[in-house]
């Protein structure tokens, strides 16, 4: 009967000590997935420099070819189809068309179809960029609110900017013109 009793005692000490091992693994698990997650988190106040700067040296130099050195290959050739929606131009799109190619990937009804590119303004002034709230930001990609202003012209454009990580740098990813 003692060897049992024993036997019980021993079995009981063990299990509460794998149970404190487990919970102090699991415990040493999370602060580790929360240290990675803050590690690979973007920069915000990095993304909101290199769109602020970017953007208003793109309007500054009135280059429109360097666009493409903006944005990622995906969004720039997106925005370039949005731009010739039902132009008389080789290879553009029809607005039906433009849709089907694009809806699994962006949200077509904002991509500013049949203008230009983070203005709607043909003509435009002294380009500025403000209000930078986050929406979403990941290790891979961050999502901005921010106003454009044309202060020459004093025209605000609302946007949702989705700047993708480069290396050290960003290219755009997406971006939502809700006017």
């Amino acid at each position: 009967m003692k060897k049992i009793l024993y036997a019980l005692m021993i079995i009981g000490l063990s299990a509460c000590q794998n149970a404190k091992k487990n919970k102090e693994n699991s415990l040493k698990d999370s602060i580790v997935a929360v240290n990675d997650s803050t590690a690979k988190a973007i920069d915000n106040s990095s993304a909101c420099v290199w769109l602020k700067e970017n953007v208003e040296g793109f309007f500054k130099k009135g280059d429109m070819n360097a666009m493409a050195n903006l944005c990622t290959p995906a969004y720039y050739e997106y925005k370039m189809d949005a731009t010739n929606v039902d132009l008389d131009v080789d290879g553009s799109l029809t607005e039906s068309e433009f849709h089907a190619k694009y809806a699994k990937d962006y949200d077509t009804k904002l991509a500013g179809i049949g203008v230009g590119f983070l203005i709607s303004g043909q003509d435009y002034g002294s380009i500025t960029l403000s209000i930078f709230d986050v929406l979403h930001e990941d290790a891979e990609s961050i999502t901005l609110k921010s106003v454009i202003s044309d202060c020459d012209y004093q025209t605000d454009y609302h946007r949702e900017i989705v700047l993708a990580k480069e290396g050290n740098s960003f290219k755009i990813k997406d971006v939502k013109e809700f006017d």
